[in-house]
Formats: structure tokens, sequence, C-alpha cells
């Protein structure tokens, strides 16, 4: 089964984007699945679920 997924807007630093996009050619990967892989680990690693 596939998760749903939605669009989300926000404002990071040009650099920042710019790595992310390079990053994300070398690692034959989309910056929106970079985003969602540190998003995950962040919360795993620092939020208690409720």
């Amino acid at each position: 089964m596939t998760k749903m997924k939605r669009k989300f807007t926000t404002t990071l630093d040009a650099d920042l984007i710019k790595r992310m996009k390079i990053d994300a050619v070398e690692n034959d990967t989309s910056v929106a699945n970079l985003l969602e892989e540190l998003i995950k680990k962040y919360l795993k690693d620092n939020v208690k679920v409720h």
C-alpha cells in the first residue's frame, strides 16, 4: 500500500538548495526524497510519539 503524499512548500537558504540538488543528482534520487529521509530520521531521533 502506497502512502499518500502531499505538496509542502517552504523557504530555505539558496546555497542549501543548490547543495541538496547536487547531492540528489550524485545519489540518483530527488531533493524531496532526501528531505523526507532527513525529516524521518530527525523525528525518530528527537520527537517522542504522543
